[in-house]
This record gives structure tokens, C-alpha cells and sequence, in this order.
């Protein structure tokens, strides 16, 4: 616990270092993105449907 507020401190006095694991967080979701739906199938999955 005691790293985690060390680590959260130094993120919240290093501009740079909070703007880079933020922009890397953000790449990281589009890349995920673009690995799911990159592939052109933007259909549902069936079983969202199922119970109407």
C-alpha cells in the first residue's frame, strides 16, 4: 500500500510522467479497439439477443 501512495504522490508532482501513462492508457484502448472491430465485424453477439 505504502508503494501505491509513493508511486500516486510522484504522479501527481510529475506532470510528464502522468501525461505519458495517461497517453499510453489511451493508446492502449484504441489499440483494443482496432483489434476487435479492425476485422470489419461490427455485428452483436447472438446471445444479447436471445431472451426478446
Amino acid at each position: 500500500m505504502r508503494r501505491l501512495n509513493l508511486l500516486r504522490q510522484s504522479l501527481h508532482e510529475n506532470f510528464w510522467a502522468k501525461e505519458i501513462l495517461l497517453s499510453l492508457y489511451y493508446l492502449l484502448i484504441f489499440a483494443a479497439l482496432i483489434a476487435m472491430y479492425g476485422q470489419g465485424n461490427f455485428s452483436t453477439p447472438d446471445f444479447i439477443y436471445q431472451g426478446f
